[in-house]
């Protein structure tokens, strides 16, 4: 389900439930953040972590034109989870300026090396959002999707079948078991199966 404009409170409202929706966006995020190998971070988005960057978006930035949020609306719904598909996004973390640039330069083809493995099913291969892409360097920070067949969303929420984030990168090999309370808010997440 998309947010609506009467999803969004006003900036004044905002500013007085902001502390205890932060409270509430901190809890979401840590459930649905999966670290795969020293460098990257997946952050799996959801409707009140999307409203959230919405709410915050509009309040930095001083939106208050309904074309303004609109605007808003239409780009980060792009962002959240449907019955078919889970939304990431993927923080790639290096402090030093000098290696970030090196590695992002030498992560070219990273958009075809990223799934999500599923016992007993075909992975599921991340699908990066191509607005954001270039051949040359790697931006670090990413929105991907990963389209799930019935049976791999099947497989994502029987918790007696392993699961796994897994980056087969050249320059980046990574893999990280999805512990179940992460599986059950991806599932979640999504909303009924179709």
């Amino acid at each position: 389900m998309t947010l609506s404009k009467n999803d969004i409170l006003s900036i004044a409202d905002f500013n007085a439930a902001r502390p205890r929706m932060e409270q509430a966006v901190i809890a979401a995020k840590q459930t649905r953040r999966v670290q795969v190998g020293e460098h990257m971070m997946f952050l799996f988005e959801n409707h009140l972590t999307i409203q959230w960057q919405i709410q915050e978006m509009a309040r930095v930035e001083g939106i208050l034109t309904d074309v303004g949020l609109a605007h808003e609306l239409l780009t980060y719904n792009a962002l959240l989870p449907n019955a078919d598909s889970l939304s990431a996004t993927l923080l790639i973390e290096y402090t030093e300026a000098e290696e970030r640039d090196r590695v992002l330069h030498a992560l070219g083809g990273l958009h075809e090396c990223v799934q999500i493995d599923l016992d007993g099913c075909p992975p599921a291969p991340a699908v990066f959002d191509e607005s954001q892409w270039n051949d040359e360097r790697v931006s670090s920070v990413q929105f991907i999707r990963f389209p799930l067949s019935t049976e791999q969303r099947q497989a994502l929420g029987d918790l007696s079948r392993p699961a796994a984030l897994v980056i087969q990168h050249p320059n980046y090999t990574a893999r990280t078991t999805l512990s179940a309370s992460i599986r059950g808010a991806l599932v979640e997440d999504m909303g009924p199966a179709h």
